[in-house]
């Protein structure tokens, strides 16, 4: 999975750390961030945007001894029922696909019932953003997924929709050049860390100004936040330092590999040298194929042109 390397430094959070990303999108005090930002990934049309939400319990205990507890980033559900996990992840994993849909599923089972129920539930929507490439070679920003009819194409169940954001692949360079409010969230999340001043003059973007900014953190936010900046860069730098050393290691690979094909073709070139030069002393195609080892195929392809051909003998 590829890897994007970010600056540090600035006025503001860094919201791809696991601290930062909660400061900003899990407090009670401040959902109307966390409505904001729903709406700029699930309701671009402002159709039918959320205008309330509640904060669930973020762990859900095992369902089975011997299974783990699920702990999700953020989980809420609307005034109507429906429910929203949104996960931050910075660190490439092994099944990122198979774990988000693990994470829905939970959301799901939770709400059965014992008795008198007839497997009606309401709809789990998991926004997933990764400051990793989930899928190699995908270079969307984002990724849509729900349950749908494979013939016609059409959404066979609206209770599950999969939002994956591959934060690497968006590129956008600069605040002007950013189209919608969901480019504007996805350029905060991306750059927030590095900018002295919010770019972006919209209401709910003066609040993500107001909590995201370091200044404004209490003495204990403060303390874990930057406890979780210093593992977020830690991980980083490794990651840095192992790819350059991947990198150099595969130079270094290269170039023995290319100087042992250049020898190998030296010696080819010699041998067909060679092999023309028995060829015009009229020496046949066995003798010439004993001496260079190549076969007398690969000499009739190879030197051979026109009527004048060497026998074989």
């Amino acid at each position: 999975m590829e890897y994007h390397t970010y600056e540090q430094g600035g006025t503001y959070i860094n919201p791809l750390t696991d601290a930062g990303f909660k400061i900003l999108f899990a407090r009670e005090s401040s959902q109307d961030i966390l409505i904001g930002f729903l709406n700029a990934v699930l309701d671009r049309d402002n159709v039918d945007p959320i205008t309330e939400i509640q904060y669930l319990d973020k762990e859900k205990l095992k369902e089975q001894p011997g299974e783990r507890s699920v702990i999700y980033d953020i989980h809420c559900k609307t005034k109507c029922g429906k429910r929203f996990i949104v996960e931050m992840q910075n660190r490439s994993q092994s099944y990122f696909i198979d774990r988000t849909i693990f994470y829905v599923a939970r959301a799901i089972t939770e709400q059965g019932r014992s008795r008198d129920w007839e497997y009606s539930f309401m709809p789990v929507y998991g926004i997933f953003i990764s400051d990793f490439v989930i899928l190699k070679g995908d270079d969307r920003v984002r990724i849509d997924a729900e349950i749908c009819d494979m013939d016609s194409g059409k959404q066979f169940s609206d209770k599950v929709r999969l939002v994956y954001i591959q934060l690497p692949n968006f590129r956008v360079s600069s605040p002007e050049k950013c189209g919608d409010y969901f480019e504007r969230w996805i350029y905060l999340l991306k750059n927030m860390n590095i900018m002295e001043t919010m770019p972006f003059v919209e209401k709910i973007f003066k609040r993500v100004e107001q909590v995201a900014r370091v200044e404004n953190l209490s003495p204990d936010e403060r303390w874990r936040y930057e406890r979780d900046l210093k593992f977020y860069r830690d991980y980083r730098n490794q990651m840095s330092f192992a790819k350059k050393e991947a990198r150099e290691e595969g130079l270094a690979e290269g170039r023995a590999e290319g100087r042992a094909e250049g020898r190998a073709e030296g010696r080819a070139e010699s041998l067909w040298k060679v092999a023309r030069n028995m060829l015009k002393e009229g020496l046949g195609l066995q003798t010439i194929s004993t001496v260079t080892g190549f076969s007398i195929d690969e000499l009739k392809d190879n030197i051979c042109q026109g009527p004048d051909v060497a026998p074989i003998g």
